[in-house]
């Protein structure tokens, strides 16, 4: 995306685009160049490691005028958290999802849990419509417990848990947002829970199950690749397949997923699956 002068000097206006809920376009990378790319073997943690003296400016601005632990990407138009947001406190358990009708979020939802280094893990992904923002978007989110705890609650990731990890929405083909922002430092990784939604954008499946519009391109980097294989084991189960040889992975090779060649970033496809209460 090109930045002109303009866009520069126009910072305090998107300040206010953000406070008063206004609208503003920005460009966006075709869902066609993206679906022809060949299978990305860079790590995830290695977006745009040289910003431009703007960018800085930037992100300072919004990072520092954020509300209640979100902030807004002026580039992308889309409201993401900093790190950690007030619900870190409260961890995550299904009930939470079960309520999401409550806030206007129609979402379809995937999780996968296993055990590693004496911990039960859940990695948990959503997408969908997001009413409360009018927005569409997806989110990441990584969680821990005990083995010992019986009941299924389970905390936000310790710090020393949390993971690299990138995503890439698209709703009917176009490209939403990605994540960690191309533009802002403050958003790179790790995380222990990345959401993002696009403003005024339109869920064209809001009420569907599932929102098949709207599909997820991630790559989750895991500590070794004992984890990585644990998480391939788990979405196994939930129908996705391994990318064959050859095939180029892209917005047509929905369910599908690849061990990155470092051996430990896994890269997937989400557009079919849902085990969401709605």
């Amino acid at each position: 995306m090109k930045r002109n002068a303009l866009t520069r000097t126009l910072c305090a206006v998107l300040c206010a685009a953000m406070l008063l809920g206004a609208s503003a376009a920005p460009l966006s990378v075709s869902a066609a160049d993206n679906a022809s790319a060949q299978v990305a073997t860079i790590p995830a943690r290695q977006v745009n490691s040289d910003p431009q003296w703007y960018d800085v400016l930037i992100d300072a601005i919004f990072y520092n005028i954020g509300f209640i632990g979100f902030i807004l990407d002026p580039y992308q138009f889309t409201i993401i958290n900093q790190k950690p947001v007030f619900q870190y406190i409260f961890g995550f358990n299904d009930i939470y999802d079960a309520f999401t009708w409550g806030v206007n979020v129609w979402a379809d939802m995937i999780k996968c849990e296993f055990n590693y280094d004496g911990k039960d893990w859940r990695v948990q992904f959503w997408k969908g419509g997001y009413g409360t923002f009018f927005a569409t978007g997806g989110e990441i989110g990584i969680y821990t417990k005990p083995e010992s705890r019986e009941i299924e609650h389970y905390g936000a990731a310790a710090r020393e848990d949390w993971l690299y990890l990138t995503y890439t929405m698209y709703n009917r083909g176009q490209e939403l947002y990605t994540r960690p922002s191309p533009y802002l430092i403050s958003d790179k990784g790790p995380y222990w829970w990345a959401p993002g939604y696009k403003i005024l954008s339109i869920c064209t499946d809001f009420m569907s199950s599932p929102r098949t519009n709207v599909v997820m391109d991630a790559t989750i980097e895991f500590k070794d690749n004992e984890m990585a294989l644990l998480f391939i084991g788990c979405m196994k189960e939930k129908g996705f397949e391994a990318l064959g040889n050859g095939v180029t992975m892209g917005l047509d090779t929905p369910e599908t997923y690849v061990l990155l060649a470092d051996e430990k970033s896994v890269r997937f496809i989400w557009q079919n699956v849902n085990e969401g209460w709605f």
